[in-house]
């Protein structure tokens, strides 16, 4: 025999169709009757119901091919509550929807314990928020591919909670400099050039609350960090409920995994602040810097992303949107026929300007 826990889904009271949270209303919404309901009212309702993440079913096992040691590692089974279908995911994910009905479905074996976040900043944007966005980075981009806006391709776009930390940190910096300030005149018989030379001593200290650091090994640091800030005002204590009708991930990077990264955008911050005080020398060259940072703590947090991986030409284009404040980020590609047209186009046009030119000159 074996058991497959179920997943914990969150049910409409009136329908039972299953509910998505609205970042709109901030509330879960089912879109197949149309009313919305606050997290709590559908809590309890769920809870009178008997519906938990203590749910199991069971069955006689069949004579069948068996996953490997590593592929038994990474994967993890779910029953979803709703039609009865086995949900097949990897060991970072929290929240789905299941293949069969496509009703929303948390993992809540993924977020509990010890992976239980301690925050979470809700969707404040809608799937059109970021189906707009991306049209409106594609705009009037004339060498972009005519299809790369197409329907399905912005079906693709999908809002998921990607896990973060968020440090907590206390710095200092005490920096030493080379700098100069030249002055030039003239007479009627020479150029003069007069440089001074200084050094220059700075310092700075500050506490950091909140620097984020992506969990996930699956996203692009770079690409995550692009789309900063987050409002963290805004972070809330976690709910499952704030998961229903999104996809979200476990993080797999250990926070202390994150240190040296944390220390070196602790150093730019500082590094940006610091130059700011060298105003009217020609030139500032560090010699020295004494960098301490001193950590508190991490805090788990899910925060809200929009994402879409597509592919043209056998490349994979990833963007991203802020699903709090609609900032969007990603790299475009290229036609390379119609780089060519534009490029034959222009060339032409300067060969025109350039004939008309010469014929004018005579």
């Amino acid at each position: 025999m074996s058991t497959i826990p179920n997943v914990l889904e969150y049910k409409c009271p009136c329908c039972g169709a299953g509910l998505k949270f609205s970042g709109a209303e901030q509330k879960l919404s089912c879109e197949y009757c149309g009313n919305t309901f606050e997290v709590e009212t559908v809590k309890e309702y769920n809870a009178s119901l008997g519906r938990t993440d203590e749910q199991s079913v069971s069955w006689e096992d069949a004579p069948t091919e068996q996953w490997n040691d590593d592929e038994q590692s990474q994967m993890r089974s779910y029953i979803c509550n709703s039609c009865g279908g086995e949900i097949i995911t990897d060991d970072t994910t929290a929240a789905t929807f299941c293949p069969y009905c496509e009703n929303p479905a948390v993992l809540p074996g993924n977020v509990s314990g010890g992976l239980r976040p301690d925050a979470v900043i809700p969707f404040k944007t809608s799937k059109e928020d970021a189906q707009q966005a991306f049209l409106k980075l594609c705009k009037g981009k004339p060498l972009l591919p005519k299809d790369f806006t197409a329907k399905h391709r912005l079906e693709k776009i999908t809002g998921i909670y990607v896990p973060f930390w968020l440090y907590e940190c206390s710095g200092s910096i005490d920096s030493q400099y080379k700098a100069t300030r030249t002055h030039h005149w003239s007479d009627a018989h020479y150029i003069y050039t007069k440089t001074d030379h200084y050094m220059l001593s700075r310092g700075a200290s500050a506490q950091f609350d909140g620097i984020p650091m992506d969990g996930s090994s699956k996203m692009d640091d770079t690409i995550m960090e692009s789309i900063e800030p987050f409002d963290m005002t805004q972070v809330v204590d976690f709910d499952t409920a704030y998961l229903s009708g999104f996809l979200a991930d476990k993080y797999d990077v250990e926070a202390k995994s994150g240190e040296d990264r944390i220390r070196q955008r602790v150093d730019n911050t500082f590094t940006d602040l610091l130059s700011g005080s060298f105003v009217g020398y020609s030139s500032v060259v560090p010699t020295s810097r004494q960098l301490q940072v001193k950590h508190s703590k991490a805090k788990y947090v899910l925060l809200p992303v929009w994402m879409l991986h597509t592919k043209y030409q056998d490349k994979t284009y990833v963007f991203a949107m802020n699903g709090q404040t609609g900032k969007m980020t990603g790299t475009l590609p290229i036609d390379k026929k119609r780089q060519w047209g534009w490029f034959s186009l222009v060339t032409a046009a300067v060969t025109v300007a350039v004939t008309l030119i010469q014929l004018l000159g005579q």
